[in-house]
């Protein structure tokens, strides 16, 4: 290779004295220097620092061979040549080391640019990693593509080849987090070198902030799980005891005292502990059922059923706390059937209506309607309570939300459960409050094409007064 770029300048000298014979009679002295000037600064762009002084040493003598009297020798008839000679060779190195010092810089441009792009690329590649074993995939990758050789990244003090590999210790302050394994080892070429120890401290950098990243995820997860644990331990301690302590007390009276009651009384306890129990089930029913929520164990099992019967049984359900409501139903007759897991949707509407007793006075009324718009079943629960404090319309369906002070008995979990199941029909929930007081829930079920038509002696009466 270096016997090649010296024949090359060789070449190049050549045809600048055929060039400058064959225009002899057109060119001055000063031109045929021009010409060696010109195959010396090719022979330093393409050849480098070598083959360049070969060209400058020969075009001296070549100009003093063929361009300068007496012609063919190398002596010198005037002596003022011997500085244009000089000239000629210093110009020629100045032109050689600038050109060689020109592509220095252009290589050591791009091996910055080739060593940016392999950090940003590594960067890029870590910062999206979710967590440190995804992370030191990326580094493994990308110190491969970027160095030609086999890379893995060694944690903990694993076993590391040192036999003809490169071993980069990562570190972030005064922590090794890891080590980078390159093999083969990378060439001896400082550039090359440096860009090795460059990217071994970017992927620490990397590392460590996936680290991070996952301490503040577990962080997190460990406080929303204590958060969640807190609040189930308030709903067990005292909304289940609430209605356990009733329920102790009115049969303890009538164990202990029951030659004393009267019917009267005797009947007022039992129904005491009858409306207790009946609560202390919801309860315990929709801690089980949030429980198979989070579980992931809901199963939604369709049927076709209308929606007049769903409302109709919660309704019958919640006979005892809506004794003295007034509620009023405006359900189209002409609804078709919805496709819904029947269990599931009643335990929603149940819910609602749960909600709205509670939190609205005695005595208030209760509306339940229901549309059919732009290819879904829209029904809208509401009251004419006190309705929902500013800025909590969407809290209202997270787990354990209650209201701050005022709030009824319940573990804060009838809501989330209605949006988990309205969801997992693949339909929608949201609540507001309404003009002129109260508030409404509003469900958006969507629709099947084929669904089917009930026949109209079939179809209930679902307008007006419910009860």
């Amino acid at each position: 290779m270096r016997l090649r770029g010296q024949l090359a300048a060789v070449a190049l000298v050549a045809i600048a004295t055929g060039i400058g014979a064959a225009a002899r009679a057109h060119l001055a002295a000063p031109d045929f220097v021009m010409l060696y000037l010109l195959a010396i600064a090719v022979a330093a762009v393409r050849l480098g620092r070598g083959p360049s002084l070969v060209a400058s040493a020969l075009s001296v003598l070549s100009y003093d061979f063929f361009f300068v009297p007496p012609f063919h020798t190398f002596a010198v008839a005037d002596a003022r040549h011997w500085l244009t000679f000089a000239t000629m060779f210093v110009v020629a190195l100045i032109i050689s080391a600038l050109t060689l010092q020109v592509r220095r810089h252009e290589r050591e441009a791009l091996e910055r640019e080739r060593r940016t792009a392999a950090l940003y690329s590594l960067s890029r590649a870590i910062g999206s990693a979710p967590g440190a074993e995804q992370a030191a995939a990326a580094i493994s990758r990308h110190a491969s593509e970027t160095f030609g050789a086999g890379a893995a990244v060694v944690f903990d003090g694993a076993a590391v080849p040192s036999q003809g590999a490169t071993c980069l210790p990562m570190r972030a302050g005064d922590q090794v987090l890891g080590t980078l394994v390159l093999q083969p080892a990378v060439s001896g070429d400082p550039e090359q070198r440096r860009l090795a120890e460059a990217f071994a401290a970017q992927a620490a950098l990397g590392l460590e902030r996936a680290r991070l990243a996952e301490a503040a995820r577990a962080a997190e997860l460990r406080a929303r799980t204590e958060e969640m644990r807190s609040s189930l331990l308030s709903a067990v301690s005292h909304d289940l005891r609430t209605p356990l302590g009733a329920i102790t007390g009115a049969a303890t009276t009538l164990r202990d005292a029951e030659a004393a009651i009267d019917p009267a009384q005797r009947a007022e306890l039992v129904d005491a502990i009858c409306v207790e129990a009946a609560r202390l089930e919801r309860l315990v029913a929709n801690l089980l059922e949030m429980t198979k929520l989070e579980s992931g164990a809901l199963e939604v099992k369709r049927e076709w059923v209308p929606l007049e019967e769903l409302v109709g049984s919660a309704l019958n359900r919640l006979e005892p706390e809506l004794e003295g409501r007034p509620v009023r139903l405006a359900i189209p007759g002409e609804l078709p059937l919805i496709s819904a897991d029947p269990v599931l949707l009643e335990q929603v509407f149940f819910n609602l209506l749960d909600n709205a007793t509670k939190h609205t006075p005695p005595g208030t009324a209760l509306e339940i309607s229901a549309r059919a718009a732009g290819g879904a079943l829209e029904v809208e629960v509401s009251d004419r309570g006190p309705g929902l404090t500013p800025g909590t319309e969407a809290r209202v369906f997270e787990k354990f939300f209650r209201r701050a002070r005022g709030g009824a008995p319940g573990a804060g979990l009838g809501l989330s459960i209605c949006r988990a199941v309205v969801e997992a029909h693949g339909g929608t929930i949201s609540a507001a409050n309404r003009d002129g007081g109260g508030a409404t829930f509003r469900l958006a079920l969507p629709f099947p094409a084929e669904a089917p038509e009930l026949p109209p002696d079939l179809r209930p009466a679902s307008e007006g007064p419910a009860r």
